[in-house]
């Protein structure tokens, strides 16, 4: 049974990159059964469910965050989750720290080192990027991370960029409504 710990670690660290902590059940299931291909769908839907009961992932909001007490360790390279070990592991009793507390220790510490005005135009400006990613995301068909991963490949190629204009120019390219697109931008 102990062999499963590491296991989850390096299955969590794998799918919960630190840029987006959070993802949607339908788009993990969609990560560990098509793109990775570790799992069947039926199978990685168990792997959700189990993870979920034994606390090792957290359900806020309808997004999946890891346990924020669980160590994560990158795995090797060519590593895959072993379907079994994952299947028999713990009950993970590490207290769950609350995602939201995490976030309001983070913002209090921003406040203090930044004055108000830039730290909210940054966060709206984060928001917003959230929001479009998202967006572009259930539109295209698209995952968050293949959203994520495209636009960060547009940022290296045209140098000094913010994200959100990358995310735009993706949405561009996949022939989406660059109206509502503009919406999202001025909310």
């Amino acid at each position: 049974m102990s062999d499963s710990i590491p296991e989850i670690s390096k299955l969590l660290f794998s799918s919960f990159p630190p840029q987006f902590p959070k993802i949607s059940k339908s788009d993990i299931i969609r990560l560990w059964s098509l793109e990775l291909q570790w799992f069947n769908p039926e199978d990685a839907n168990l792997v959700v469910s189990h993870l979920l009961d034994m606390n090792w992932i957290i359900e806020s909001e309808d997004f999946l965050h890891p346990n924020s007490n669980i160590d994560l360790s990158p795995p090797i390279l060519g590593w895959q989750p072993i379907l079994r070990d994952i299947l028999n592991s713990p009950f993970n009793d590490l207290k769950t720290a609350s995602i939201q507390n995490e976030l309001d220790i983070i913002t209090t510490k921003q406040n203090t080192q930044y004055s108000h005005e830039s730290d909210n135009e940054s966060k709206s400006f984060e928001d917003k990027t959230n929001i479009l990613i998202n967006y572009v995301s259930k539109k295209s068909g698209l995952t968050n991370r293949e959203v994520i991963r495209r636009s960060q490949r547009k940022r290296k190629a045209l140098g000094p960029v913010t994200l959100w204009l990358c995310v735009s120019l993706l949405a561009r390219e996949q022939g989406l409504d660059m109206d509502k697109i503009n919406q999202i931008l001025e909310k």
